[in-house]
């Protein structure tokens, strides 16, 4: 099939990667819902628990880059093909569950799945979408984020209020089935690539240990403190497989992306750009509901309304900001939001025990215009400085790094919040402590914003081709 017969069709093929998309965030922001119903039914820990979501978080991580580069000779029906195949038998498996180790287990092969279409969404709709249309096809895609994360919490209060929690992983089911029938009737019109190129398995596996291990190290930091030998031991382990990963992509015969594609100047800002978003941003909003609930006293079912903010912003901003900068360019849009992020961020750090709620909504507004001016142009940007062949594994880049950023965002700031408030205790009123501890740690984020700015202002404001074009 010509590119012109596929872009002529690119709303089907969106609609496949959509709804894979949506069934992803969705399955994220319904299980923490359900989380403390699960432990109650296994008699579990809070740690034990924890690790239903870890495991989910470390195994996504660890296989989206190299599921990237596989796909490059699979194709991108391939993976939507075998990762609604396992995303479906994950869930089943979780939903019948009868200990919390066999959820942990069927909530990897989940992951699996999850990996194979999260690690290859913006590379497909940078193919099917024509160049002047880039913008635009990713902001759709965030919107569809945005919306799992928006239809998450109420959809899972609302089930476990009629069933038990093993039905939220059974809303997967129906969705999943139309998404594998969509890829089964439209991807065989979307070929895989004929130029086919051996994945380096030592690479591909160095990578992969070394991320799992260092944002498993990252993850610790909360309950160990740094002289712990779990948290130095993992970060040696996972600085050695880095260094060995490097090794092989020194080499063009071994390498799995090659750091060729990172003296892109276009690549590379972008890249950092979108890690210190998440950086600044995760760490952040983690500690707002443990403002809402534990200084203001508000029910979990009011704190719910208030994280509502940020994605419905998505929903609305991201496809109007992706259609923009496919008309103005990428750097404008991108250094505005990140602009307006750090505003949004610095009024979240004026709040005190005595702050009126209607400040917390203003605040979160700003910020979710900033995110929403960012996301889709700076994803724009990132996707369009690729060639073609190479837009499979920019796409589980792109992923990876969005995911590292959050683990590390969270990790930096939970660690800084603890210190912060060893450092105010002796204020004495804990909700003081708390509000200037946030403080402290918020304007930490707002300077991973203003490293953020600096790449954003670094870029090009166009890609090669729009600029030749």
């Amino acid at each position: 099939m010509s590119l012109e017969q596929i872009q002529a069709r690119k709303y089907r093929f969106f609609t496949v990667g959509a709804i894979g998309t949506f069934m992803a965030t969705l399955d994220g922001s319904i299980l923490n819902v359900a989380l403390p119903s699960i432990a109650r039914d296994f008699g579990a820990t809070i740690d034990m628990v924890a690790w239903v979501v870890l495991a989910y978080a470390l195994t996504l991580i660890s296989l989206m880059l190299p599921f990237g580069a596989w796909i490059e000779n699979r194709g991108y029906g391939f993976a939507y093909k075998f990762g609604y195949v396992f995303f479906l038998a994950g869930s089943i498996l979780c939903a019948f569950s009868d200990t919390i180790y066999m959820l942990i287990g069927a909530r990897v092969l989940q992951a699996v799945g999850s990996a194979m279409f999260s690690a290859v969404g913006p590379g497909m709709v940078t193919t099917v979408f024509p160049e002047r249309e880039r913008g635009k096809g990713l902001g759709m895609m965030v919107m569809m984020v945005s919306a799992g994360f928006m239809v998450g919490p109420p959809l899972g209060g609302y089930i476990l209020g009629i069933w038990s929690w093993h039905g939220i992983f059974l809303v997967n089911v129906p969705i999943g089935l139309f998404g594998l029938y969509m890829a089964h009737r439209y991807f065989r019109l979307l070929q895989p690539p004929k130029a086919h190129r051996r994945i380096p398995l030592a690479a591909a596996v160095s990578i992969s240990l070394a991320l799992v291990t260092g944002v498993f190290a990252l993850s610790l930091i909360d309950n160990y403190p740094l002289s712990d030998p779990r948290i130095w031991g993992l970060a040696l382990v996972s600085l050695a497989f880095g260094g060995l990963f490097l090794r092989q992509e020194g080499r063009p015969e071994s390498a799995l992306i090659g750091l060729a594609i990172f003296r892109n100047r276009q690549f590379t800002s972008a890249t950092v750009a979108q890690l210190a978003h998440f950086v600044s941003l995760s760490g952040v909003l983690i500690l707002i509901p443990f403002y809402l609930e534990q200084v203001k006293g508000l029910p979990p079912s009011r704190v719910g309304l208030f994280l509502l903010i940020l994605p419905v912003l998505m929903l609305i901003l991201a496809p109007t900001a992706g259609r923009l900068s496919d008309k103005i360019g990428f750097r404008a849009l991108t250094s505005a939001g990140m602009i307006v992020l750090a505003a949004g961020l610095w009024m979240l750090s004026q709040v005190t025990p005595q702050s009126d709620l209607s400040h917390v909504v203003y605040s979160l507004i700003v910020v979710g215009v900033g995110v929403g001016l960012f996301s889709t142009p700076n994803s724009s940007a990132f996707m369009g400085s690729v060639s073609a062949k190479q837009r499979a594994v920019a796409s589980g880049i792109l992923a990876t790094n969005r995911n590292i950023g959050m683990s590390v965002g969270i990790a930096l700031a939970t660690t800084l919040f603890a210190f912060f408030q060893q450092r105010y205790a002796g204020l004495g009123d804990e909700n003081l402590i708390f509000t200037s501890s946030y403080r402290s740690v918020i304007f930490v984020s707002m300077a991973y914003a203003g490293i953020g700015l600096l790449f954003c202002l670094m870029r090009e404001n166009r890609t090669k081709e729009a600029a030749e074009a």
